[in-house]
């Protein structure tokens, strides 16, 4: 079975990558690989995962069931992802950490952890195992634990290379990749080779700027480590690591001397060296600008919001060569709740970045997904055929049409680590139709978090000071 799931997948890929370039893509036939997988995929849940066989069971449900059941009996809250008991964290009992992980994971945990007296020892043991824990954390500070084992990594890179390529070098440079990558996919070419033939040509003369952690394992500072070395050179406004005992502690309280001067040291850092951090991130733009290199900058909306801040204040603009790209992530509120408006803040980075506003690119994913969604010219982030978006109303019953509102759901094709049959925490407009950019399929319109949701990312770390 496993061989089977491996070959769908590598599929999908291919098929995620001729909807991108819009050469050949069958949708069809793409909805028929992923209901084949997803069914496939239950019946490797029940085989090798304790959690998801016990869901199952209560439910009434066998190995042989259909879509249609998995959707209005199976799809389980991100909860899930933080299922374990916050004393097991307070106490350094990682013990109780890996039976926890063995029972959302398709195979037994079984690390040593002596010894271990933080999270961020505790990934780093599961990941000589080759166990792989990205995780999230907002204002509460119970942080969302994600494994994926080694193989389910590498696939979920090569996906997202190969789909998010061809749409960036259409927007580059006005057409998509030769068939070279396309052949590069159909042979399975390993991610390393697939990177530095293609990744490294397409940014060719871009420094990296991200106005977020120089590394950490908190939603996409993985692809971030994994993309930096593609770049001529790369900064950050925070230039250091993120740790997941540092933020636990600043959200829930320190509660020893040596977590006391951790959460200071945080402090001083981001808030009061803020203006600072922004300073020093200018002057290493300008420094490229002057060396005759294009600038990528990735940031959420507030940390835009404030860098434009700190332009204003210093009556300075940056002249970014043509052909540099702004790629904005998270969600559109400061961390105290202020609205940021999207057309407001494109127009600010045009005119203080020189960066025009069609290369303002926006993306949307989640710890949870293997996915990461890029919003068109048109508005719409289009969501690759890779995942299928599954839409809840307020009972969470499964709504059908193509507009909708709800909670949003995806069962993923590339989770076989975890169950990949989710319902998130954020609320979603969704259309099915074709657009004008010319991709088809769904959509989404707008992005906003269900009432109670926390506020995730680098905006709940923000939260979490203002607390």
């Amino acid at each position: 079975m496993t061989a089977k799931i491996s070959a769908i997948q590598n599929n999908l890929i291919k098929a995620a990558c001729a909807w991108a370039t819009n050469s050949g893509f069958n949708p069809r036939q793409a909805q028929e690989l992923r209901h084949q997988l997803f069914l496939l995929n239950h019946r490797h849940y029940m085989d090798c995962i304790p959690f998801y066989r016990r869901i199952a069971d209560r439910e009434g449900c066998g190995q042989d069931i259909d879509l249609e059941t998995i959707k209005t009996r199976l799809m389980l809250p991100t909860d899930f992802f933080k299922s374990y008991k916050q004393r097991w964290l307070d106490n350094s009992e990682y013990r109780e950490m890996n039976a926890w992980i063995s029972n959302i994971f398709h195979k037994p945990v079984d690390v040593d952890v002596k010894g271990v007296k933080s999270i961020d020892a505790w990934i780093e043991r599961l990941e000589k195992k080759d166990i792989r824990i990205t995780y999230s954390s907002g204002t509460s500070g119970t942080f969302s634990f994600v494994p994926r084992d080694k193989n389910e990594w590498e696939l979920t890179k090569k996906a997202n290379i190969a789909y998010i390529t061809p749409l960036l070098a259409n927007r580059l440079i006005g057409q998509n990749p030769s068939d070279n990558f396309l052949n590069a996919l159909d042979i399975l070419m390993p991610l390393s080779r697939l990177l530095k033939m293609f990744g490294a040509k397409l940014l060719s003369g871009y420094d990296l700027a991200v106005l977020g952690f120089a590394s950490g394992r908190m939603g996409n500072q993985f692809l971030i480590s994994e993309c930096a070395p593609l770049f001529n050179t790369s900064y950050f406004l925070y230039n250091f690591d993120i740790s997941g005992s540092a933020l636990r502690c600043l959200r829930r309280g320190a509660r020893t001397d040596d977590e006391v001067q951790t959460v200071e040291l945080l402090r001083e850092k981001m808030i009061t060296r803020r203006k600072q951090n922004y300073l020093e991130l200018i002057a290493n733009m300008e420094n490229s600008t002057g060396k005759g290199q294009k600038v990528l900058i990735f940031g959420a909306p507030y940390q835009f919001k404030e860098l434009c801040e700190v332009l204003t204040e210093k009556n300075r603009s940056l002249f970014f060569k043509d052909m540099s790209i702004a790629i904005i992530g998270g969600g559109w509120k400061t961390f105290t709740g202020e609205a940021i408006d999207r057309q407001e803040m494109a127009n600010k980075i045009s005119s203080f970045l020189n960066i025009p506003q069609n290369m303002i690119l926006e993306g949307y994913s989640m710890t949870e997904t293997s996915v990461l969604t890029l919003r068109c010219p048109y508005g719409r982030f289009h969501i690759p055929p890779i995942i299928e978006p599954v839409i809840f109303d307020d009972a969470l019953n499964p709504l059908e049409g193509d507009d909708i509102k709800g909670a949003f759901g995806f069962m993923d094709a590339l989770a076989t680590s975890h169950p990949g049959f989710i319902i998130s925490s954020d609320y979603v407009h969704m259309v099915n139709s074709d657009c004008e950019c010319g991709l088809a399929g769904p959509a989404i319109l707008e992005i906003g978090r269900l009432p109670g949701a926390e506020v995730k990312g680098c905006g709940g770390i923000m939260g979490s000071f203002s607390a």
